[in-house]
């Protein structure tokens, strides 16, 4: 069972959203707030997925993701939004978002998609993923990695899971996890989301 945080103004759309979860066998709701200011107020709670809505009383859902993740620490943040402008899904996942979800995305897609987590997927609605493909198709510049590394972290940024990455470069899952060690190594970062946000930076 994994704990689920909902940050939603939308009262409806929460309480929708809480029922599912909760008559799931896989996720609970531990809490639900309709701000962000409401959710900093939360310090019993520490869940382990945030679904987070972008437009908000007091602000940019986005804009606060740095605070969230330090009220929350080792939370996962997912966006989850009516909003599929491809420059939110770019600052989303630079301010350290774990993947981007859309409101339209049926409730079975949404839940497939977060279960996915454990594999260390990244949850994306298919048009927030193409959002990411717009977003590297520049000719990228000098950089420490080989091609491999390259081509690994592209597929990455691309929201595919370590064995699709492994399976699509004929290497072992065991390869792909040793390379992503190096290319962690290389540019000093810690986890996927910071990758892609390298990524989208290097490659605009």
């Amino acid at each position: 069972m994994k704990n689920i945080g909902l940050i939603e103004d939308n009262e409806s759309l929460r309480a929708v959203f809480t029922a599912y979860f909760n008559a799931s066998s896989t996720f609970d709701v531990v809490f639900s707030a309709g701000d962000i200011k409401d959710a900093l107020q939360i310090k019993d709670a520490v869940p382990q997925i945030l679904l987070l809505d972008v437009d908000l009383p007091s602000g940019s859902g986005i804009d606060a993701i740095p605070l969230l993740q330090q009220n929350f620490p080792g939370t996962k943040i997912i966006i989850l939004s009516s909003l599929k402008d491809a420059n939110l899904t770019k600052q989303a996942i630079q301010n350290g978002a774990w993947g981007y979800l859309l409101k339209t995305s049926s409730l079975d897609y949404i839940n497939e998609s977060l279960m996915r987590i454990d594999d260390e997927g990244r949850p994306f609605s298919p048009e927030t993923i193409s959002h990411l493909f717009k977003q590297t198709t520049a000719a990228p510049q000098e950089t420490s990695l080989t091609k491999r590394e390259l081509e690994i972290v592209r597929l990455m940024s691309e929201g595919k899971l370590n064995k699709l990455v492994a399976d699509e470069l004929c290497i072992s899952h065991f390869t792909v996890n040793q390379h992503l060690k190096h290319i962690y190594k290389k540019l000093n970062v810690n986890s996927k989301p910071e990758l892609v946000a390298w990524y989208l930076s290097y490659a605009r």
